[in-house]
C-alpha cells in the first residue's frame, strides 16, 4: 500500500464532522482569483468529503456574496482595522494610525483566547474581531489562497498579519500554488522566511518562485513545486479532442482577446505604456480581420463587476474606440460578467485566444484553445517555459503592432505541428493540479498525528 493511500484509507478518522477550511487573501471579485478559489474548494471536496464548511476572507466580502450566493465570506482581518472616516485627504492617514493602534491590540486578543483567557479578551476584542479569531482558532486548516500577490509590487502586510494570527492561534498553514517573488527587501526576507519555515506546506507554480523561495533563509523542506490549481478544472475529453482539432474550428477563424490596464512598467510611464499595448492591440486587430478574415471577441477574467477597481473592457473599448470603422464591424467587446466555469466553456468555441490575463490564459487552454500570451509578470513567461512554448510569449513591455503580427503568423504557421504537443502538456498540468490536494492530505495527516 502506497503512502498516499494510507493517509487517504485512515485519515477521514482523525477529522471532526464538519471540517472547517478558512481560506484567506481572496480577491473572488477578480476572475482569475475566483477560478483559483473555485478550483481549491472543488479539490478539498474531493479529497475530505463534501461536510466542510469553507469560510473565504475576501478583500470586499459583502459584495462577493452576490457574485458568489453560495459562498460564505467574511473580510480581511488586516482591512476591518483601518476603518476611517471618510475625510478628504486625511482619510489614509488616519487608517494608517488606526492600524498601527489595533494591529498590537488584535495579536494580544489572539494571544489571550489561544491561552483560554476569553473572557479577558473580550474586553479587546469587537464581537466581530471575537467571531474572527474564533474562526481561526477552530479551523483545521488555513489556506492561503493561489495566486500572484506575495511580490513586492503590492502591500505584503495584510498577508503577513493574516499569516502570523493564523500561526498565533498554532493552525496549520498551507500556501496554495502561487508564484512570489523575488524579495530584495530585508524586512520582508525576515518575516516571510520565519512564516513559511512554520507553514504545514508551500506550493509554488513555477521554478522561478522556488529559486526566490530557496534564497530566503529557512529549511524548505515544506516547499513543493505543482501547477495553477487552476488547470484541475480542465476536462481531459476536451484535452484529446484539442490535440486533433482543425483550425479553424469553423468557417471562420474565430479570437478572443483578453486586454489589462497595467500601472507597473519597468521602461515606461504608466500613460506611454498603456498606450502603445494599445496602439498595438488595435494594430493585432486589424491585422488578423484584414488577412483573415476573424472575428474578433476582447473578453477578459476581469469585466462586468462596477465594484471591483478595474474593468478589463474598459481598456478594450479604448482599443476598440482605435480600429478602424471597416474593422470595428468584425469585433465584439463582450463586457459582462462571467463565472469561470462560464467563462470556460465560452472558450471552447473559439479558435485562438491572445491572453494578456494569465488566468485567461490557463482556461483557454483548460477548455483546448490555443493560446498567443502577453506577459506583464514572470509567472506567464513560467508557465509558458512549462508548457514548451516559451519562444511564443510577448513582453507588454516590449510588444507593438509589428512583434505581434509576426509572431501570431509564425504561431498559426507552427500549430498543426506543436497541437497535440502543447495540449498533451496541459493534461499534465491538469494532473498535477488535480494531485497537489495529496501534498495538502500527506502534511495535514502527519500534522494531526504529532498534535493529537
Amino acid at each position: 500500500m502506497s503512502l498516499i493511500t494510507f493517509y487517504s484509507g485512515n485519515i477521514c478518522s482523525l477529522l471532526p464532522k464538519p471540517m472547517k477550511i478558512i481560506i484567506s487573501n481572496t480577491v473572488t471579485l477578480n476572475g482569475g482569483d475566483a477560478a483559483i478559489l473555485l478550483s481549491i474548494i472543488d479539490l478539498f471536496r474531493n479529497a475530505f468529503g463534501d461536510d466542510i464548511d469553507f469560510v473565504i476572507y475576501d478583500s470586499q466580502p459583502e459584495i462577493a456574496s452576490r457574485y458568489y450566493p453560495n459562498l460564505v465570506f467574511r473580510e480581511l482581518l488586516y482591512f476591518q482595522l483601518g476603518k476611517a472616516p471618510k475625510i478628504k485627504f486625511l482619510e489614509k492617514f488616519f487608517s494608517y494610525v488606526l492600524r498601527l493602534i489595533n494591529l498590537p491590540r488584535i495579536y494580544l486578543g489572539a494571544w489571550l483566547i489561544q491561552h483560554n483567557l476569553g473572557l479577558v479578551s473580550k474586553i479587546l476584542l469587537s464581537q466581530s474581531e471575537l467571531e474572527d479569531i474564533n474562526h481561526y482558532k477552530s479551523a483545521d486548516i488555513v489556506v492561503s489562497t493561489g495566486g500572484t500577490y506575495l511580490v513586492e509590487n503590492y502591500a505584503l502586510l495584510p498577508r503577513i498579519f493574516d499569516y502570523k494570527v493564523t500561526l498565533l492561534m498554532q493552525r496549520p498553514l498551507v500556501f496554495y500554488t502561487q508564484s512570489m517573488g523575488p524579495f530584495s527587501r530585508q524586512s520582508n526576507r525576515q518575516i516571510l522566511s520565519n512564516i513559511f519555515d512554520k507553514a504545514l506546506l508551500v506550493l509554488l507554480r513555477d521554478e522561478l518562485s522556488y529559486k526566490y523561495v530557496q534564497d530566503l533563509d529557512f529549511n524548505s523542506s515544506n516547499v513543493q513545486v505543482s501547477s495553477d490549481v487552476v488547470f484541475s478544472l480542465a476536462n481531459e475529453l476536451d484535452l484529446k479532442q484539442a490535440c486533433e482539432q482543425s483550425f479553424p474550428k469553423g468557417s471562420c477563424l474565430k479570437i478572443a482577446i483578453s486586454v489589462r490596464y497595467w500601472p507597473h512598467f519597468k521602461n515606461s510611464n504608466t500613460i506611454d505604456g498603456m498606450t502603445k499595448y494599445k496602439q498595438a492591440i488595435s494594430a493585432f486587430t486589424t491585422y488578423v480581420v484584414d488577412k483573415y478574415q476573424a472575428e474578433v471577441t476582447y473578453i477578459s477574467t476581469c469585466q462586468g463587476i462596477p465594484e471591483y477597481w478595474v474593468d478589463d473592457s474598459k481598456v478594450a473599448e479604448e482599443i476598440f474606440d482605435l480600429l478602424p470603422e471597416n474593422i470595428q464591424k468584425y469585433v465584439e467587446v463582450n463586457n459582462n460578467f462571467h463565472t469561470p466555469k462560464i467563462l470556460l466553456n465560452f472558450l471552447k468555441s473559439h479558435d485562438l485566444v491572445v491572453a494578456t490575463r494569465m488566468h485567461m490564459a490557463i482556461l483557454a487552454l483548460s477548455a483546448g484553445t490555443p493560446v498567443l500570451p502577453i506577459a506583464y509578470e514572470f509567472k506567464t513567461q513560467e508557465l509558458f517555459r512549462r508548457l514548451g512554448l516559451g519562444k511564443w510569449v510577448q513582453d507588454i513591455e516590449t510588444t507593438n503592432a509589428e512583434s505581434i503580427t509576426s509572431l501570431f503568423d509564425s504561431f498559426i504557421s507552427a500549430l498543426p505541428e506543436n497541437r497535440q504537443q502543447l495540449f498533451a502538456k496541459v493534461a499534465q498540468e491538469r494532473e498535477q493540479a488535480l494531485s497537489s490536494i495529496t501534498f495538502v492530505k500527506k502534511a495535514f495527516y502527519e500534522w494531526k498525528i504529532q498534535n493529537n
